[in-house]
């Protein structure tokens, strides 16, 4: 009997390889899933946030200057946020996982980033929307309670690589456009297009108490000349109204600042002490306008255990067979269908006569 008859025969070279070549594929295979970037991203539910508390320690709503009344309940603003960049999609793996979960959605990279545009210039063109939802949420809630405001025509956003780079800052108020004193935006448009490129626009501003007067030569982009600012109606309110939300950037969140500024504003308390969550644009008239993500912000309420759901009422095609349990969604189109929702929530109404998406 040989001493070794039980000790394993080594395996020969041409295993050992295969064994090689079958261990370095699965690894290669696992980190390509797991890391490889695809042309998709993944959209998918992100924080609520309660207009009456604080981000990054504060209040994201403060108003002073006037009377306020105290609230209770909460209004709720929503976000979505996308796994993936311009430059690198998401990954196979979280791809995958999209498939399975129905409060996540699957995106080319072309729906979120057009042609030329990257990260830096989505967030932005998001700042911009943010500052321009919050305008036209405190003048929406103004117009509500028939208090008068000012408005005037002002830089919000200056792109770094166009002509008015260096020569203009957001915050400077147009007073006149080629000897005309501005009027609106279509006519800003309107005396940029005639100069053709071939003369400057001569535009005279306030910067602060500083009042000045710069040249800007248009340039083509898009078929379109332009001077590389986006300009629109700021308002003036005659009380001082801040808003801070962080990070948190885009125009979706203009119905609840609206509602939540509207009840500081007033006696008593709107909601009755419920929890409400919306989204939806708001133009300074009230006007309630489509969203994005919108199947995504309902299951980030359903998450977040609030009931009460108040939906743009031309988002409806995408709420109709998305809604999540636990969730009454309440459709609406300006902020007068809001207040009456609300009025009927908090009276303890029947809230199943209010106007919901429908096929």
């Amino acid at each position: 009997m040989s001493l070794f008859e039980d000790l394993p025969k080594p395996k020969s070279p041409l295993k050992r390889i295969i064994s090689w070549v079958v261990a370095i594929a699965f690894i290669g295979g696992v980190a390509f899933i797991t890391i490889a970037p695809t042309p998709y991203l993944v959209e998918q539910p992100g924080p609520v946030y309660n207009l009456y508390s604080t981000i990054y320690g504060k209040p994201i709503i403060t108003i002073s200057g006037t009377q306020t009344y105290p609230t209770t309940g909460s209004y709720s603003m929503l976000t979505v946020t996308i796994q993936g960049t311009s430059d690198r999609g998401a990954s196979w793996f979280n791809i995958g996982l999209a498939k399975l979960d129905e409060s996540k959605k699957i995106l080319k990279v072309t729906d979120i980033f057009p042609p030329g545009w990257n990260d830096a210039k989505l967030n932005q063109e998001s700042d911009v929307m943010m500052l321009d939802a919050q305008a036209n949420a405190k003048a929406a809630a103004l117009n509500l309670l028939h208090i008068p405001y000012q408005s005037y025509q002002a830089v919000t956003f200056v792109d770094l690589t166009g002509p008015a780079a260096k020569i203009l800052k957001a915050g400077d108020k147009v007073i006149n456009i080629q000897g005309e004193k501005v009027v609106d935006l279509a006519q800003i448009k309107r005396l940029v297009q005639a100069t053709q490129g071939k003369t400057p626009v001569v535009l005279n501003i306030l910067r602060g108490d500083k009042a000045m007067t710069v040249n800007v030569t248009p340039r083509l982009v898009d078929g379109e000349w332009r001077i590389g600012v986006y300009i629109g109606a700021v308002p003036s309110f005659p009380f001082k109204i801040d808003i801070s939300v962080g990070d948190v950037g885009g125009p979706s969140g203009g119905q609840m600042l609206a509602l939540a500024i509207y009840d500081e504003l007033t006696p008593g308390s709107l909601n009755g002490g419920q929890n409400i969550a919306g989204t939806g644009t708001v133009d300074p008239d009230g006007n309630i306008g489509p969203i994005g993500g919108i199947v995504q912000k309902m299951y980030a309420v359903s998450k977040a255990g609030i009931k009460w759901f108040f939906a743009p009422s031309s988002n409806c095609d995408e709420v109709v067979g998305h809604i999540p349990q636990g969730i009454s969604v309440i459709k609406v189109s300006t902020l007068q269908d809001s207040l009456a929702a609300l009025k009927v929530i908090s009276s303890g109404g029947d809230a199943t006569k209010l106007p919901t998406c429908t096929k």
